[in-house]
């Protein structure tokens, strides 16, 4: 009996350590849980928290991503856009040096076909002149010359009246073909003393290349009377 009761006290004092012992472990569990369950709540608190600083930045970096490609497509229109703008002045600056040297290369053009009319014109007038000299009876030459000298004294030094001649001059040139007669000298001198208001010497000159005629100079004003100088206001006029 004894045995029995000391089974029985065994089996109460083994019945309630086993139920303090889960007490304990449930009391331990339960508390582990709660701090697990605590722990898991910050873990996802943090990981919420990160992710949401990642998608931050994910978001910046493509606004910045963004950002940048705008100004580089900004930068890359303008850059054509200056290109373009270059490409059009050096054409346009090429298109007027072209029309420069085309107009300069017409003008060089023109400047020299008219120099070179004008020399074919002078030396054919020349040789015009030479011709008619040789031709021309010498009779012939003083019968015109001596009326062409008649009619540019009587109508050709009427020009003279208009000018201002300076009183500074005091002599006149006169080229002839022909060597000048008395009576030519005495009306020329006489006509210019009269237009002049002044007496004034006659320097002459013979050129037999004027053919027939006078050329009268004084100071820088030069009338020519003269056949070849006719022959060539014909030949520029034709």
């Amino acid at each position: 009996m004894l045995i029995i009761s000391l089974i029985v006290l065994q089996v109460i004092v083994f019945a309630g350590l086993i139920f303090m012992l889960k007490r304990i472990i449930t009391r331990n569990v339960t508390s582990a849980t709660k701090h697990l369950e605590k722990l898991d709540q910050e873990y996802r608190k943090k990981e919420d928290e990160v992710n949401r600083r990642l998608e931050e930045v994910k978001q910046k970096s493509r606004e910045m991503l963004e950002n940048a490609r705008q100004e580089a497509e900004r930068l890359k229109n303008q850059i054509v856009k200056e290109a373009e703008q270059e490409k059009n002045n050096i054409l346009k600056e090429a298109r007027l040096r072209s029309n420069e040297i085309i107009e300069q290369a017409d003008k060089s053009k023109e400047l020299l076909i008219s120099e070179i009319n004008e020399r074919i014109t002078r030396q054919a007038t020349e040789k015009a002149c030479e011709l008619i000299q040789d031709a021309l009876p010498d009779k012939f030459k003083e019968d015109v010359h001596k009326q062409w000298v008649e009619e540019l004294v009587r109508d050709g030094f009427s020009r003279l009246e208009n000018l201002d001649v300076s009183e500074d001059i005091k002599e006149v040139k006169v080229t002839s073909p022909l060597i000048i007669k008395e009576k030519e000298r005495e009306m020329i001198t006489q006509k210019l003393k009269s237009i002049l208001g002044r007496d004034i010497s006659v320097i002459e000159e013979t050129d037999p290349k004027l053919i027939a005629g006078i050329v009268v100079s004084i100071g820088g004003l030069v009338l020519d009377g003269s056949l070849r100088n006719k022959i060539r206001e014909k030949t520029k006029s034709a």
